[in-house]
């Protein structure tokens, strides 16, 4: 999944918001891995073209990538994407 036009200040806002809310584990800066709820996702964030890239790489059976990637694309519009 791609998302464009994700500015610096929505990804630092949405990498807080899965610390703090989510209770998810986020390693690396601009690249890195997500952890949380028993689904895994790989990111790398292009600060100068403002694409956010997210590969969902494990999660439970009963909870559908697309669901995974609908949440990740409302919790960013939420940051001010």
């Amino acid at each position: 999944m791609h998302i464009t036009g994700v500015s610096e200040a929505a990804f630092s806002a949405l990498r807080a918001k899965l610390l703090a809310n989510h209770q998810a584990e986020v390693t690396g800066d601009t690249a890195g891995t997500i952890i949380g709820h028993g689904v895994t996702a790989n990111y790398t964030y292009d600060s100068a073209g403002q694409v956010l890239s997210v590969d969902v790489v494990h999660h439970p059976f009963f909870i559908p990538v697309s669901a995974i990637e609908r949440q990740l694309r409302d919790a960013i519009a939420g940051c001010g994407k």
